[in-house]
């Protein structure tokens, strides 16, 4: 059961004759059906293999591989789109991310936290399915490191200008920063280069123009950037929005860095404005007139404060809110007047040895002040117009003060009714 083929090709079947076209058909048909199975299932893996990188290294502490460590891929894709891949180190501090993605839409960092702080590699770029190899040392700087960044000039801030607009709902906030740095390298400092903050409640932070996205930083109090700054001028922009309902609003500049010039503009037409900068008049920018408050020369973790009342609001609103300015600053000369007559009245108390009923209802009285005291500091703390440390401070003055007069009242009441007692004997 075989074929042989004679002179130009013929092809003759021994046996079976009528069987052999068929047999040819069926073997042209396996021999396809083979080859596309091979082709199908070559294809797929060949495709996956494509555009598909690894990134491997060590983690290094002292020279020294960084054993059974958490660590994580962090990947930058279109859009600012960011993906995390938790992973770990070995034995020896190495690790391995594989079936990665490749082309310049991905950039990639391996992170580490180490000792509360973030340690990330350079910026990766895979183009090809070949491995690239990181290490990356979290170990503590030397010596020489650390003079040379105590060494460097520190970043400050030539201009700083705030553009605020009412809206119906929020208020539009615009600002332009313009960075500098004086040295003659790139400056960097405990992660990051610099930090902007941003007044409590924000949202809706647009995208910051003048800085490398991939290394732009937002979290609840600001962004940072968190990549060395090279020398020279850098001018940041940057809008978000803050809450606002129709009421006195009150908000707060904060500065990380020392600052020459601060302009700040409130839209005139809609506010009435008051601040500790000094006022500048009125600029008229199409299509709005803003009311101009300026500071010159603003040192290093100071802030400005700003007030802004619609012009629809009443009066009475209005002048309370000048009364809360005006009761914090009086603050510092109350205290010291009711100190002495605190004086006083505990002189009286060691001289006759238990308060008359007119100094009892002096130190009543000087209770109930210290309370409304109280009240109107947390007032203003709420508002945002007193720090936290110098709330803290005053608040516990305040609480020393009334536990002085509490223990005046209770040692009064005890002399009383020794008092008694001894009349009572005789």
């Amino acid at each position: 059961m075989s074929l042989t083929c004679y002179g130009d090709g013929e092809q003759v079947c021994r046996f079976f004759p009528p069987v052999c076209p068929a047999c040819r058909t069926w073997g042209l048909f396996w021999m396809g059906l083979l080859c596309s199975v091979l082709v199908t299932g070559l294809l797929p893996s060949a495709e996956c293999a494509e555009g598909r990188g690894r990134i491997r290294g060590v983690i290094q502490r002292e020279g020294q591989g960084f054993a059974e460590q958490r660590i994580m891929l962090i990947r930058f894709g279109p859009n600012q789109e960011v993906q995390r891949t938790p992973g770990q180190t070995d034995a020896e501090g190495r690790f391995l991310f594989d079936n990665l993605e490749t082309g310049s839409a991905f950039t990639y960092f391996v992170g580490i936290r180490y000792q509360e702080q973030l340690r990330r590699s350079d910026p990766i770029r895979l183009q090809s399915n070949e491995p690239v190899e990181v290490v990356l040392e979290v170990g503590e700087p030397t010596t020489q490191e650390s003079v040379s960044i105590a060494e460097q000039p520190k970043l400050h801030i030539a201009n700083h200008i705030m553009v605020i607009v009412g809206r119906d709902t929020h208020l539009e906030v615009r600002e332009i920063v313009r960075v500098v740095n004086p040295g003659s390298i790139p400056y960097m400092d405990r992660g990051a280069s610099f930090r902007l903050p941003l007044p409590l409640s924000y949202y809706n932070l647009g995208q910051v123009q003048g800085l490398a996205a991939e290394h732009v930083r937002v979290d609840a109090s600001g962004l940072s950037y968190a990549t060395p700054l090279a020398p020279g001028e850098h001018q940041v922009i940057y809008t978000y929005n803050l809450p606002w309902y129709d009421d006195l609003a009150t908000i707060l500049v904060e500065r990380t860095m020392d600052t020459s010039v601060l302009d700040v503009l409130v839209d005139d037409e809609r506010f009435v404005t008051t601040s500790d900068l000094q006022f500048g008049g009125r600029v008229s920018i199409e299509p709005h007139v803003f009311a101009h408050f300026r500071g010159m020369n603003l040192e290093l973790h100071s802030r400005s404060w700003l007030q802004l009342m619609p012009r629809q609001t009443s009066v009475s609103v209005l002048l309370g809110a000048y009364g809360l300015i005006i009761g914090i600053t009086l603050l510092g000369v109350v205290l010291p007047l009711h100190n002495v007559w605190h004086e006083r009245v505990q002189q009286g108390q060691r001289d006759s040895g238990a308060l008359k009923p007119k100094q009892i209802q002096d130190v009543k009285g000087a209770g109930r002040d210290l309370l409304r005291g109280m009240a109107r500091l947390d007032d203003a703390h709420n508002d945002g117009m007193i720090d936290e440390a110098t709330y803290q401070q005053r608040r516990q003055v305040y609480k020393d003060q009334l536990f002085e007069l509490v223990e005046q009242l209770q040692r009064s009441q005890a002399g009383q009714e020794a008092r008694d007692e001894r009349r009572g004997e005789m």
